[in-house]
């Protein structure tokens, strides 16, 4: 979708088909409204900070300066743990949800694994505003716990809890940074840089996900180019893990890292 055909699918709240089928001319408000939003979009501003909203697993999102935006490449990460979480066949899951973000993970969860409980952890508390305005609109904050706290902290007095844990941690080289596209360095930094190598939180996560997770359990986690090899490793050296495997995004570049706790 472009960039103009997403800012009118939000002033007209209609489909991208009916603009097409339908079209319908802006009215004096409407145009302002677009222009606007052209303006902003021109400034390097994420379309969807503009809208205020974003479609993550067929569900609607609020998002907006302070909370990352979901990609795509993330879908592939909920849909791989809901398929592994499915296939236990449980009657009911305790999921951590680690750097929850605008919560869109954590919702996604309880929503496709209807018995289904989430801990929904986040250090900054504009993130935690947004998730939990997103579970409310998405009829799940009954079973989605938000603490705010550190992860370091959190994960260190959480042990043999949940029978999942997946997590988007920040992965982005320092260095990196300041070679991403204008929009996106407009999103928070606590949620993209990790470190000199990008490896910083998950040298954290994965030990720790083994003390959090029940004998059988899972963890998944998104992570960047050229990083397989060395979450492969850290696997190998910190737990004991089984059926570690690295699986492709829709482009076909190794994005999800999971593993099960023996």
């Amino acid at each position: 979708m472009t960039d103009d055909e997403f800012f009118l699918t939000a002033i007209l709240d209609r489909k991208r088909s009916d603009l097409y089928t339908h079209p319908v001319p802006l009215d004096p408000p409407q145009q302002a409204r677009f222009d606007e939003m052209r303006r902003r979009r021109a400034a390097g501003e994420p379309v969807q900070y503009i809208t205020g909203w974003t479609e993550f697993f067929g569900y609607r999102f609020e998002v907006g300066p302070g909370v990352l935006v979901p990609r795509p490449e993330t879908e592939v990460l909920a849909d791989l743990l809901i398929r592994e979480l499915k296939a236990q066949g449980k009657k009911e899951y305790f999921i951590l949800d680690i750097g929850t973000g605008c919560g869109c993970l954590a919702v996604t969860m309880v929503k496709e694994l209807p018995n289904s409980h989430v801990v929904a952890l986040d250090v900054s508390e504009e993130a935690l505003a947004y998730a939990r305005r997103n579970a409310e609109v998405n009829g799940v904050a009954d079973r989605i716990e938000f603490v705010q706290r550190d992860m370091f902290w959190f994960m260190d007095e959480t042990l043999h809890r949940f029978d999942a844990v997946v997590s988007n941690p920040p992965y982005i080289p320092e260095a990196m940074i300041a070679t991403l596209p204008a929009d996106v360095r407009k999103e928070p930094l606590l949620a993209l840089e990790a470190g000199p190598d990008g490896l910083h939180f998950f040298r954290f996560i994965i030990p720790s996900s083994c003390r959090a997770l029940k004998s059988g359990g899972v963890i998944a986690v998104e992570m960047g180019d050229g990083q397989a090899k060395e979450l492969q490793n850290l696997f190998a050296i910190t737990g004991p893990w089984d059926k570690i495997k690295i699986c492709d995004d829709n482009a076909g570049r190794p994005r999800v890292a999971m593993a099960c706790k023996r």
